[in-house]
């Protein structure tokens, strides 16, 4: 069973980010991290169903949406792989160009 969970929340703006962020800050056993202007991430020590929904609901009151649910680090590892699969192909048709 993986360890921390991990919920990321994309905003269409800041404010929307912020109004969310006072909201969760209602809320006991959620640790937040701001990731930059529009991204946040919300993790649960354990997977919690009933903290899930509030995070998700909040996230949608504030017309942002879940990215990504799932272990932590789980979400870096596959847009680092999506990157290198990008870039894989890049260097290919450069090379087939040559």
């Amino acid at each position: 069973m993986p360890g921390v969970w991990e919920i990321r929340g994309l905003f269409g703006n800041e404010y929307a980010m912020e109004q969310a962020i006072e909201e969760l800050k209602k809320h006991k056993g959620l640790e937040w991290t701001v990731i930059d202007r529009r991204n946040l991430s919300v993790k649960f020590q354990r997977r919690d169903p009933q903290g899930e929904e509030i995070v998700r609901r909040t996230l949608e009151m504030y017309h942002g949406f879940a990215e990504h649910e799932g272990p932590l680090g789980e979400y870096d590892a596959q847009r680092r792989e999506e990157r290198e699969k990008k870039a894989k192909k890049e260097a290919e048709k450069k090379r087939k160009r040559a």
